[in-house]
């Protein structure tokens, strides 16, 4: 039996995972393809491959894992053991994905490098799918969501300001003239904080316990057959896709950016710095106008403002990395509640679900979407690499002005495709505001009408 609320002490110490799970997704999201392209030596193109292949491949395990997890039963709950004893070889994969082995060169270190960059995915899909899929279980009220969807987001700023502030330094630190290996011993120090905060996640969050008859019933096949009238989820999906896809574009570019536009690397920190610290102040910010206008009209608000963002940009000269640095506040300032708001949607999905079929797929929904979101990550971060060597980029080297040209062409003409896609498949999102609400008293009422087992 789910619970309505939950304790300020409790949020935190589930939300509290989200830090370690973004200090290792965060490293990924925003160093990893920098690191193969300016420290190992990849190209542009073929780093951007690798990057998809592994998003891809992880993406097909992540519905598997979320029927394993739906599966399992122990004392310790269904997912909280993936938690526990998964952490120790997440983290270890990590510090290989950061390592450059000086024996391996040409195809045989391109092939080295998807091998770990696999591996971590997959360490990380067996952590992290059971872990998400702990907020449809915690509490069934839709605003409780939002307020854990925000601090979520909030530990996942915080982590986000970890690795931009203390990468590069950490480089300098342990790597001296060989980036490759500072970029190895940082990884170890953010390994070691990451895995000492899932024990802590275990202890502190107690699954509900489970009700009679709440057994698995549904087959791989059965999980497809419950899942396919779900409208909710099925829309979310197409939205969120269709975002990230092209925004992970914009992202990925901040590095290049810097370095290669404005001339000045070591600014491109502060400015991913801002862009993360500006989600304290952001994050609360949409909580509120989520429970105030809904989540729906808060996707299309966040949507709007991105749009509006990006041809300012595309109209705008921003030739010094303050003024750029400004732009990039205001982005995340914007559009971090588009992140906040389908975190706090998919959970509201599951019970669309079971209103729509009489099946629970909790698991196998967190699952799917994590599929769909990596897919959609990996997609974005290969059509990235292909598009930067397109454009003529050549790593540690005097761009020409149609490259530099170019780089900002793909800042804009992505996320803006990414958002005005998604902001059409959001129209068909069937949940509004107060929605959610009656579709919890009617499955509530269903169940209250239904005799327990055996009588």
């Amino acid at each position: 039996m789910t619970q309505h609320r939950l304790s300020t002490a409790k949020k935190i110490g589930f939300t509290l995972g989200d830090y370690a799970s973004n200090i290792y997704w965060q490293s990924v999201s925003i160093f990893l393809l920098f690191f193969y392209t300016d420290a190992v030596g990849i190209p542009a193109a073929t780093a951007g491959l690798i990057y998809m292949i592994a998003s891809i491949v992880d993406a097909l395990q992540d519905p598997i894992m979320g029927s394993i997890a739906d599966r399992t039963r122990s004392r310790w709950g269904r997912y909280r053991p993936y938690i526990l004893f998964g952490c120790v070889p997440l983290g270890l994969s990590f510090v290989l994905l950061y390592w450059r082995p000086p024996f391996f060169e040409g195809t045989a270190l391109v092939l080295w490098m998807l091998f770990t960059h696999i591996v971590f995915r997959t360490a990380y899909t067996v952590v992290t799918i059971p872990y998400t899929s702990l907020n449809a279980r915690l509490t069934d009220n839709s605003d409780e969501r939002s307020t854990i969807a925000g601090w979520r987001m909030i530990f996942g700023v915080l982590a986000a300001m970890t690795i931009i502030y203390l990468t590069f330094p950490l480089v300098t630190r342990f790597g001296g003239s060989s980036a490759t290996t500072g970029f190895t011993w940082a990884a170890a120090v953010f390994a070691i904080v990451a895995t000492a905060i899932y024990p802590l996640v275990v202890r502190i969050t107690r699954e509900p316990p489970e009700a009679a008859g709440d057994e698995p019933r549904l087959s791989l096949a059965g999980y497809w057959r419950a899942l396919a009238p779900n409208r909710a989820f099925w829309v979310l999906i197409a939205a969120t896709v269709a975002g990230f896809v092209c925004s992970v574009a914009l992202g990925k570019s901040v590095l290049y950016y810097f370095k290669y536009v404005l001339n000045d690397e070591p600014a491109s920190r502060t400015a991913l710095v801002g862009m993360s610290a500006i989600g304290l102040v952001s994050i609360p910010m949409w909580v509120w106008i989520t429970k105030y206008i809904g989540k729906r009209n808060a996707w299309f608000a966040g949507t709007i403002i991105g749009i509006v963002l990006l041809a300012v940009f595309a109209v705008s000269d921003f030739g010094t990395p303050l003024v750029m640095t400004v732009w990039l506040l205001l982005w995340s300032l914007g559009t971090l509640g588009l992140s906040m708001t389908f975190w706090s949607m998919l959970p509201d999905t599951v019970e669309y679900g079971e209103w729509k079929t009489g099946e629970r797929t909790e698991s196998f929904i967190f699952g799917l979407f994590q599929f769909f979101l990596k897919v959609a990550l990996g997609v974005g971060a290969g059509l990235f690499g292909w598009l930067l060597e397109r454009v003529g980029y050549v790593a540690n080297a005097q761009q020409s002005a149609e490259t530099i040209a170019g780089i900002k062409d793909i800042m804009i003409w992505l996320p803006g495709a990414g958002f005005i896609i998604a902001g059409i498949a959001m129209i068909f999102y069937p949940i509004r505001k107060g929605t959610h609400e009656a579709i919890v008293e009617e499955l509530a009422a269903r169940s209250a009408s239904v005799p327990p087992p055996g009588v």
